[in-house]
């Protein structure tokens, strides 16, 4: 008797169900002899290995039953895979590898997603065929040796997002095409020179940009002021030169702005009173010249503010301490003038304050208040008077008092 139609519905249901089982269950985790295969060659071709973590990278089969055997490095310690063995991850974080990446495997490894061989010594150049790593969201090559230039080919690595560079012997100019998916940008303690590139303007995801300590020159780009997520910008130690782009006053999620150790000229810009989450403004040793922006008063997270070895005139802000957080005010080496106001003077939250050479004046003992974290205090080579203050001695975290 033929089966009746509910029947059949069913045993083709259910041979659907098989047939999909057969294709959606992952394949077992040693499905890429060929990816362990690369790495296992990439492995031979480096130095000091033995006693690190890739001592565990061998050719031994997964399965030692007979012919059938493949070699899996998903086992290997420092890989890790994915649900169908291919490799997603490398972490040879400080294992004390020496080599190069001449022979690392970029076009074996399509599905790596994080690569980080940080903290080693590693050198030589970084390969043009780093993009052919089309998956990859996570680089870190921080404090190794290598030298040469930044590839533009990284720009292929349309999915990455995090980028450490950090400390190693890099040079030449940052590529204008360096990644515009950024959020993470790490290149400082290199030897990268040339301009900043204005394009870098159009990295619009980053949040952090960390340039410092290398040898950039020319200006600071206007386009940066379109990084509207940026929290930190790191540009100090370098050779920039030029005034500071009003454009800046436009990142209103920044956290912290460092541009110390430069060649800028011209003023304070205005606009900087815009950045309202700012906690720590850095502008020392510079060559910046008139007075303190007023605007600067409105910084009501500030808790760091130095500004010190300028050219800077005028007397201090008034509310500079206005949200009551400002712990370290520097302003010494400059030519300021006028009196500390009735807001410093209210300022407890004060922990390390540097005043000297300068030609403020007013009576000391009027001057200063009630500061009970305060560490460190310079009014040096001013034009104080007045005699010392009975609230001094409520000072009394104070290690060094310096009124020469």
């Amino acid at each position: 008797m033929d089966p009746s139609p509910g029947f059949k519905r069913v045993m083709s249901l259910v041979a659907a169900l098989a047939l999909f089982t057969t294709f959606a269950i992952p394949l077992p985790a040693h499905a890429s002899p060929a990816e362990a295969q690369a790495l296992l060659k990439w492995k031979s071709s480096l130095g000091n290995h033995s006693n690190s973590s890739l001592s565990s990278w061998t050719p031994s089969p997964h399965n030692a039953t007979g012919s059938n055997s493949t070699m899996s490095p998903c086992a290997w310690y420092d890989i890790s895979c994915n649900l169908v063995g291919n490799v997603i991850g490398i972490n040879l974080t400080s294992t004390r590898v020496e080599g190069t990446l001449d022979e690392f495997p970029f076009s074996s490894l399509f599905h790596l997603m994080d690569m980080d061989l940080s903290i080693n010594s590693l050198s030589g150049y970084i390969p043009p065929q780093i993009g052919l790593l089309s998956n990859l969201t996570y680089l870190d090559l921080s404090i190794n040796q290598f030298l040469g230039k930044i590839p533009s080919e990284i720009s292929h690595l349309m999915k990455l997002t995090i980028l450490y560079l950090v400390s190693n012997e890099l040079n030449g100019s940052i590529p204008q095409e360096i990644g515009y998916k950024l959020a993470t940008l790490y290149v400082y303690n290199n030897s990268l020179s040339s301009c900043i590139p204005p394009e870098m303007g159009n990295m619009t995801n980053l949040e952090v940009l960390h340039m410092d300590t290398n040898l950039l020159t020319g200006p600071i780009p206007s386009t940066l002021g379109n990084l509207t997520k940026l929290t930190e910008l790191h540009l100090f130690a370098n050779e920039l030169s030029g005034s500071i782009p009003l454009e800046l006053g436009n990142l209103c999620a920044m956290l912290d702005l460092a541009l110390s150790e430069n060649q800028l000229t011209s003023t304070i810009p205005f606009s900087l009173g815009n950045l309202t989450n700012l906690g720590s403004l850095f502008l020392c040793r510079n060559h910046l010249s008139g007075s303190i922006p007023k605007s600067l008063g409105d910084l009501v997270n500030l808790v760091v503010l130095e500004m010190d070895t300028n050219q800077l005139n005028g007397s201090l802000p008034k509310n500079l301490c206005r949200g009551g957080l400002l712990q370290n005010l520097i302003v010494s080496h400059n030519n300021l003038t006028g009196s500390i106001l009735r807001s410093l003077r209210n300022c407890t939250s004060l922990v390390r304050v540097c005043l000297q050479e300068n030609q403020l004046t007013g009576n000391i003992s009027k001057t200063f208040g009630v500061y009970p974290n305060l560490d460190f205090i310079d009014m040096s080579f001013n034009k104080f008077f007045g005699e010392i203050s009975t609230n001094w001695g409520s000072w009394t975290c104070l290690t060094n008092l310096r009124i020469d």
